[in-house]
């Protein structure tokens, strides 16, 4: 210890002030170089005293590390934006073109210790009031803007919105019952909110998690779709919604899982009920597989059944009774008594009694009355002319049976020999008399072709056509454009004709992108074993197109963008007419529209293409259950291929691979998989359905002076069935009598009844040979396509060479469907050289409106439809963002597919991508006609839906 001047000094006193002079001056040198100050603005925020007047680094210039975010105000809490720049001298923030006050930043600056580089980062508080007094259109938005000496930069544009969402739901799910295995929908559309809220949904207040259950699915409306309902999804569902702002539950509406009651196996057939003889047995089945639950149907049915059954009985041999007693004695001397053989009865093939049931004897005891008589016993029941028959009785029997087997031997030999005299009768006369053998068989008439006039040359098919089909006197109705079979020669099959490409109004792309049918398709992998002429092809490309067979009601619709852009695939259709190709059907089921072929498969499609053909089932009142039959290709020609069900309308679910719309005449197939197609109904239950057929009487045109023959068809009520009985009757050179006719033909089991009256003079009908029928099963589900019949008419008067008839058709036991054709021709016509001309009509109809019997018309005709697509992609990319977003108008897409009626299933349109694309797709292949797309138009202004009435008039002009 030192002391100065007197005083003691301590070394703390000198030491410590030393030390933090020191301190603070080495705190102010760094804030120096760092160029702050104390100074704060009344916010917080650090300002630059004073400004640098030149940069440390001249060469750079700001460089946004964060720059500001979308945000949203919740409800009175400010959003809050940050921005953070190197290099820069100054940062700030301006808003709606306004520069922030400091007094609102939050700013501060600091030099990274690793890198030694200054950072300034400045942040900004915007209310709610900020955003309400905001008079921009665009909203409001603020930029972030720093400076340096050597330039200046902005931030992106961060827009800030005020976040809310509203209490009620636009839409909210319904309860409803499901059956199991079943599918259900719940719809659900969320109340208004910034940003737009997402939707979720409870079971029983619990979050569904879609990812772990599979069998839920959330569209992207909001929708729930359960695709297999089980017993455990029964139960309370909410939907919820949830955003930054708030969450939102709507009312919970339940979903109860009902069963439908099943029978079980029967059980084992009970013991007979009598041990010996007749008696019944009986089994029982419970309503059990599955149990009915929650209201579902009980079984319908019986639950016993009892059948007849006979148990053999043991064979019992008769007894003897015990002698009766001795009756008095007779005038002869003698007394009788009796027994009788019940002691059992003889029974079930039981022996009788041995030994006598009467004895007589002698009376004894002085009770004879007159001559005693010694014979001996006699057997009870017996006379002595019965042991003694004389031998002429049996001579006569056996002269009687000989006579009576010769007469039977002589009928039989008789009737046979008129039964072979008839029926080779019946084979000299020809059905025509063109040389080929036709057999006309009543119940299996399928016209049989020989193989050189189907697969002839085309020289042999044109001198088969020189007799044409009708007489020059009657109205043409069945068009004779058909396709020849090429030669060996040729290297193109026949196909559709040049003008069924895309009309002008589809545009230069269309016609570009679709190959001429003209040019070569040897590449085209044909399928095996179909007639040539029924197969028309294109080559397609990504604009599309329609391929069309003529005069069959059949049209494949190739969309845009079907086919990959920079390909181009040979599609074809064929409709398929032998018999082998007919799916094997039951005895309730029946076809009901042509079996049609489109290929080749294996074809890389992005979106299904449209199948479009007629079917002949009456749905007005529809008793139909309806199904699409599916076959794949057969790789064997001569083999059968293997038809199966692939949807029945009504049960379709999420994984159908294909949508069937149907109309009340066509039948449009919406699908990706290029095989075998065709339609197939039957009854439901306790109901009998109707399918229409139709009748046309045919002639040959050539004929002996002797016999003529009338061959009447009963064919399905569709273009393509008509056509294929055209081209069979122009092969052979027959004449159509008379316009053909629409019949009904309703299940139940009745026959088809064909009857020739009111025969004109000059002719006669052989005798018995005026009434046929069809069997039932053979219309209804057989597998024949030309079924018909045949009459035969003679000649008595050859001076008359008019022949007038009616053939009435009914079936049997419904009045209320009968037909009548009416026949009057005269064998003086002849027919022009030149059928095809004068079988062809100047418009390509089929046939015109026909009249029926009983006031039903029936119109089929085959117009003129415009070819190529009304809707180009550019309209159809609009119309789709018009109409697939949901709205709180509901005339979005669902609200589409019920005015255009195709809205039958329409979570299949749900689960894609485009609902919208897919519906107008289904609409173009539907609506032909020439007005399609002002009546689309004018669907839109109903709708209130005039943005989307806009798009097409913006296009196609506001004339239309």
């Amino acid at each position: 210890m030192k002391f100065t001047g007197g005083l003691q000094v301590s070394p703390s006193v000198w030491v410590y002030p030393v030390m933090w002079r020191c301190s603070s001056f080495l705190v102010l040198l760094a804030a120096l170089r760092l160029g702050l100050t104390q100074d704060s603005i009344k916010d917080g925020g650090f300002l630059l005293d004073p400004l640098p007047e030149e940069d440390s680094e001249p060469s750079i210039v700001p460089i946004f590390v964060e720059e500001p975010q979308d945000s949203y105000i919740v409800r009175n809490k400010p959003a809050v934006l940050h921005c953070k720049v190197r290099h820069a001298l100054q940062i700030y923030f301006e808003c709606n073109g306004n520069p922030v006050y400091d007094r609102q930043h939050s700013q501060q600056q600091y030099v990274d210790p690793m890198t030694g580089i200054r950072q300034l980062e400045v942040s900004v508080d915007v209310t709610r009031e900020d955003v309400k007094d905001s008079e921009d259109s665009n909203g409001f938005h603020c930029v972030c803007h720093s400076w340096s000496s050597t330039g200046r930069s902005h931030s992106r544009k961060a827009l800030i919105k005020i976040a809310y969402l509203k209490k009620h739901f636009i839409n909210q799910p319904l309860s409803t019952s499901v059956e199991i295995d079943g599918q259900i929908s719940l719809q659900c559309l969320p109340p208004e909110g910034v940003p737009p809220p997402k939707v979720f949904w409870l079971r029983n207040g619990v979050t569904i998690d879609t990812n772990k259950e599979t069998n839920f699915i959330i569209s992207n409306e909001g929708n729930l779709l359960i695709s297999q309902v089980r017993l455990a999804d029964m139960g309370n569902y909410t939907c919820g919604a949830r955003n930054v702002a708030n969450q939102r539950f709507s009312e919970t509406s339940s979903v109860t899982v009902y069963v439908n009651g099943g029978w079980s196996t029967w059980s084992p057939w009970s013991e007979c009920t009598s041990r010996c003889g007749r008696g019944v047995k009986l089994r029982t089945r419970m309503c059990t597989n599955p149990t009915p639950l929650n209201s579902g149907h009980q079984c319908t049915g019986e639950a016993a059944q009892k059948v007849d059954c006979t148990m053999l009985c043991p064979a019992v041999d008769g007894r003897w009774t015990s002698w009766s007693s001795w009756s008095t004695c007779g005038l002869d001397c003698r007394h009788h008594r009796r027994r009788t053989c019940a002691n059992p009865k003889p029974a079930h093939g039981g022996r009788y009694c041995e030994g006598k049931d009467l004895t007589t004897g002698n009376c004894t005891g002085g009770m004879c009355r007159g001559g005693r008589d010694r014979d001996n016993l006699v057997p009870y029941g017996r006379s002595r002319s019965e042991e003694a028959i004389p031998a002429t009785s049996n001579a006569n029997i056996a002269l009687y049976i000989g006579l009576f087997v010769a007469l039977a031997v002589f009928l039989m030999v008789l009737v046979a020999m008129i039964f072979i005299v008839r029926r080779i009768k019946g084979r000299e006369s020809t059905i025509y008399d063109t040389g080929e053998s036709v057999q006309p068989d009543l119940t299996q008439n399928v016209l049989s072709v020989s193989p050189h006039i189907r697969d002839g040359s085309h020289n042999e098919l044109h001198s088969n056509e020189k007799s044409g089909l009708l007489p020059a006197r009657i109205n043409p109705l069945l068009p004779t454009q058909r396709c020849n079979t090429p030669s060996s020669t040729e290297k193109l099959p026949c196909t559709e004709s040049s003008n069924s490409g895309p009309s002008s109004a589809s545009g230069s792309e269309y016609e570009s992108d679709t190959i001429s049918n003209r040019n070569s398709v040897a590449s085209a992998v044909l399928p095996p074993g179909v007639d040539i002429e029924c197969l028309a092809w294109k080559v397609v490309t990504k604009a599309g197109a329609r391929i069309s067979l003529p005069h069959s009601g059949i049209t494949v619709t190739v969309p845009k963008g079907a086919i990959k852009k920079g390909a181009k695939e040979e599609v074809y259709v064929a409709l398929l007419r032998e018999d082998k190709d007919r799916p094997r059907l039951t005895e309730k089921q029946t076809i009901l529209s042509p079996v049609v072929q489109v290929g080749p498969p294996g074809v890389n499609l992005q979106k299904p293409l449209i199948i479009s053909f007629q079917h002949c089932a009456n749905l007005n009142p529809n008793k139909w259950n309806l199904s699409v039959f599916f076959s794949d290709f057969s790789e064997d020609e001569g083999e059968d291929s293997m038809w199966r069900e692939i949807v029945t309308l009504g049960q379709e679910t999420i994984n159908t691979p294909l949508y069937c719309q149907l109309d009340a005449q066509q039948c449009h197939l919406v699908t990706d998989n290029l095989a075998r197609y065709t339609l197939v109904g039957e009854s439901l239950p306790e109901q009998k359905a109707i399918k229409s057929l139709t009748l046309a009487a045919f002639s040959p045109a050539l004929h002996s002076s002797m016999d003529y023959s009338i061959r009447l068809y009963c064919v399905e009520n569709t273009k393509a069935a008509l056509q294929g009985v055209v081209e069979v009757e122009r092969e052979l050179g027959g004449k159509l009598l008379d316009t053909p006719k629409l019949m009904w033909y309703q299940d139940g089991g009745s026959n088809l009844c064909f009857c020739l009256e009111d025969i004109g003079p000059g002719w006669r009908c052989k005798p018995g040979a005026n009434y046929q029928e069809i069997p039932f099963q053979h219309v209804w589900s057989g597998t024949q396509n030309q079924l018909h019949c045949s009459f035969t008419l003679e000649h008595v008067d050859r001076s008359l060479q008019t022949i007038r008839c009616h053939i009435l058709v009914y079936q049997r036991g419904v009045q209320a469907h009968r037909q009548l054709l009416r026949i009057n021709t005269d064998l003086r016509d002849k027919l022009p050289s030149a059928p095809a001309i004068a079988l062809s009509p100047p418009a390509p109809s089929i046939c015109a409106s026909i009249k029926t019997v009983g006031g039903i018309n029936s119109v089929m005709q085959i117009d003129n439809p415009v070819e190529g697509f009304r809707i180009s992609p550019a309209i159809c990319k609009k119309l789709c963002a018009c109409f697939d977003p949901p709205n709180s108008r509901g005339n979005d897409w669902r609200s589409l597919a019920q005015e255009l009626g195709v809205d039958r299933y329409l979570n299949y349109f749900a689960t894609k991508a485009s609902p919208t694309e897919h519906i107008l797709d289904l609409w173009e292949a539907r609506h032909r006609e020439p007005t399609a797309l002002t009546d689309l138009m004018n669907l839109f202004r109903v709708m209130g839906r005039n943005d989307a009435s806009a798009v097409i008039e913006k296009e196609a002009g506001p004339w239309l």
